[in-house]
């Protein structure tokens, strides 16, 4: 039964796309070559639509627990394909992703109550009235760190599989979604990947990539606090090339007298493909890297180190990655 209605999912995204593709030209949501952008030919950015669609089709079939989170992920959908198509200004993407974060906490309940031990083993941090803010904050950062990693065909999406095979290996309450989740995007990488086509056929579009964004920012806050499954601080291990990524880029764009929302070719997988790599190669060398960086969060939280430490690593990890850039910046002018 599983089977059956996991194939229902991945057919419903693939034949959406499939749809919307032919649709994109009409639709004006397609991505012209040149710019940031490193790719031959113009390509539909219609992925996120069929992955929107794959979720709902799970949630009928597979889990409707889920139902509550559909409005904030329908919100960042909507929204997205409009910046895909027009390019909407930064403030006024941030504030959807704010309104889509307010909403899932209203509606599912899912919040940062505690980030965990991070002090000192005697001393949880609890977050009472600021708990709103910082889970909006929160999420706003994964939301912004998986659409940033959305630079090269097949990153992005296997990316997140990464994460979602990560959470369903601890067993939670919201594995239902998980490999919904994981069984829409995997849709979409049917079209994506460069397997047996020398690019991809379909982009996720910032619908695609906030949508997911929000999705994992739920998930990850559940199964540190909900379920309390791994601790907060084990969580960022679980994202942590993307979100290193995007807190290094947002403060190096500065540096470099420029906008910080104002899109580069600085991001870790552009680096890796001046150096010579191809997309493909690109995207082994970065999945191994983040497959790395999982299983030092798993290994952590199995042997139980402590909040502060894993916090203190992580930070000591992002100054290296941060310094790192910066270097490449000024020598790459």
């Amino acid at each position: 039964m599983i089977l059956l209605t996991g194939s229902l999912v991945f057919l419903t995204v693939v034949i959406a796309i499939h749809f919307f593709i032919k649709l994109a030209p009409e639709m004006k949501l397609l991505a012209e070559p040149g710019g940031h952008r490193h790719h031959d030919t113009a390509t539909p950015m219609v992925g996120g639509i069929g992955i929107y669609l794959g979720l709902l089709v799970g949630m009928v079939l597979i889990d409707g627990s889920f139902v509550t989170l559909m409005p904030s992920l329908f919100l960042l959908c909507a929204v997205g394909v409009l910046d895909d198509r027009y390019s909407l200004p930064s403030w006024s993407r941030f504030l959807v992703q704010g309104v889509a974060a307010y909403l899932m906490i209203e509606f599912t309940g899912a919040h940062l109550s505690s980030l965990g031990n991070l002090v000192s083993p005697e001393h949880e941090v609890l977050l009472g009235r600021w708990s709103t803010p910082v889970t909006i904050f929160a999420a706003i950062g994964v939301i912004n760190a998986v659409n940033m990693s959305d630079g090269m065909d097949g990153l992005a999406g296997c990316m997140l599989t990464l994460v979602f095979i990560a959470l369903s290996s601890l067993g939670g309450a919201d594995n239902g979604l998980v490999m919904v989740a994981m069984i829409s995007v995997g849709g979409f990488l049917f079209w994506n990947l460069r397997i047996f086509r020398s690019n991809a056929a379909v982009f996720m579009g910032d619908a695609g990539s906030t949508m997911l964004g929000l999705l994992i920012a739920y998930l990850l806050i559940n199964s540190s606090q909900i379920e309390s499954a791994i601790s907060p601080v084990t969580a960022l291990w679980l994202l942590a090339l993307p979100l290193m990524d995007a807190v290094a880029v947002l403060l190096v764009r500065p540096l470099r007298g420029k906008s910080p929302f104002l899109a580069d070719r600085i991001h870790y997988h552009h680096q890796l493909a001046e150096q010579g790599f191809s997309v493909n190669g690109v995207l082994v060398v970065s999945l191994a890297l983040q497959m790395t960086l999982i299983l030092a969060g798993f290994l952590m939280w199995h042997v139980q180190v402590p909040d502060h430490l894993q916090l203190i690593l992580f930070l000591i990890l992002f100054l290296c990655y941060f310094g790192r850039l910066l270097w490449y910046t000024r020598v790459s002018k």
